[in-house]
């Protein structure tokens, strides 16, 4: 079993880069750092989420959550937008321009992957397909702790 986990682990790594190095030469904008990118995906997925839960999501102190969060809209990439109910409260949501870029590059990732799962054979689409639910069960249980 150590043997998968350390062919998933340099496999999941190399996927990633592939992907980062593909983008690099396509993408016209300068990418965001990685914790940038995963925090708005997060915004986005769940628009008007609160700093302390986006800390919680990406397993961040909140003093850095805050800090990630200012970055992000001194760049123009989410606003912060006050609680209809609770001025107190700061809810979040991403910018246009930063649904923008989101979109070019789930764009071009997307483009990458369906250029090469269109190379495999029918069987090897279906068996990728199969694991997939796997796979995400696996990055659960290692956000998790196993849990």
């Amino acid at each position: 079993m150590t043997e998968t986990a350390v062919q998933l682990m340099h496999l999941a790594h190399q996927l990633h880069r592939n992907l980062e190095r593909r983008l690099e030469s396509d993408f016209t904008h300068p990418k965001p750092p990685e914790m940038q990118l995963v925090a708005l995906w997060q915004v986005r997925e769940r628009p008007g989420i609160t700093v302390r839960e986006l800390a919680d999501e990406l397993q961040l102190r909140p003093n850095n959550a805050s800090a990630l969060v200012t970055a992000m809209v001194n760049d123009n990439l989410l606003r912060r937008e006050p609680d209809e109910r609770d001025r107190r409260v700061v809810r979040l949501h991403t910018t246009e321009e930063a649904r923008h870029r989101m979109d070019a590059v789930q764009g071009f990732f997307t483009g990458y992957l369906s250029a090469a799962l269109d190379q495999l054979s029918e069987e090897q689409r279906v068996a990728v397909g199969v694991a997939m639910p796997l796979l995400a069960e696996v990055s659960r249980l290692i956000r998790d702790g196993g849990r």
